[in-house]
């Protein structure tokens, strides 16, 4: 159930009182910067898909319906921006992979320069981008698999086999070693 702070904000919003839509941002700035930065991986272009969420935020607020909760729409529009912000440009689609094969990342035991958790985020990072939105909010987000299916419109048992596969490639390139 949606908070009723956040009905009443999204409600005056709506009407276009501008401190009500500043108040929505300041609340959930640093949820869609987080999103943005695990979707890229660059500080400066998880800001940038952070501000055009904002920007999509402010000319359609009025088309938000209270059928869904605000924060399940906001990873809607975080996660596409995200998705449209990667085709646009070319040098983030060269780090994206069409096959697991294709992903370059090792895991070394030994290696204190970078952490597991670090090696895991990079490997995230390069999956297609079906399996990599949901490890994002399966993994990272902590969402349940019904919740990742609402969001990404999806059956349920679609995210069970995405997170499937996913935790297969993890083994592939981390070992037996659990992950996850």
């Amino acid at each position: 159930m949606e908070n009723l702070e956040n009905i009443e904000l999204i409600n005056r919003a709506k009407e276009g009182d501008s401190t009500a839509f500043e108040t929505l941002v300041n609340q959930n700035y640093m949820f869609v910067y987080k999103i943005s930065y695990r979707w890229i991986g660059v500080k400066e272009d998880a800001e940038d898909i952070t501000q055009d969420v904002f920007v999509k935020l402010a000319g359609n607020i009025k088309t938000f319906k209270a059928a869904a909760a605000f924060q399940t729409w906001l990873y809607r529009v975080t996660i596409n921006t995200a998705k449209d912000f990667t085709r646009k440009n070319e040098k983030i689609r060269q780090n994206e992979t069409t096959s697991i094969d294709e992903v370059q990342v090792k895991y070394d035991e030994n290696d204190d320069e970078i952490s597991l958790s670090e090696k895991l985020h990079k490997l995230i990072g390069r999956l297609p981008t079906k399996l990599k939105e949901t490890a994002i909010l399966v993994f990272s987000e902590g969402l349940n698999h019904k919740e990742a299916a609402t969001i990404l419109d999806c059956a349920e048992k679609t995210i069970s086999w995405r997170v499937f596969q996913i935790k297969k490639i993890l083994r592939e390139f981390f070992g037996e070693k659990e992950v996850l």
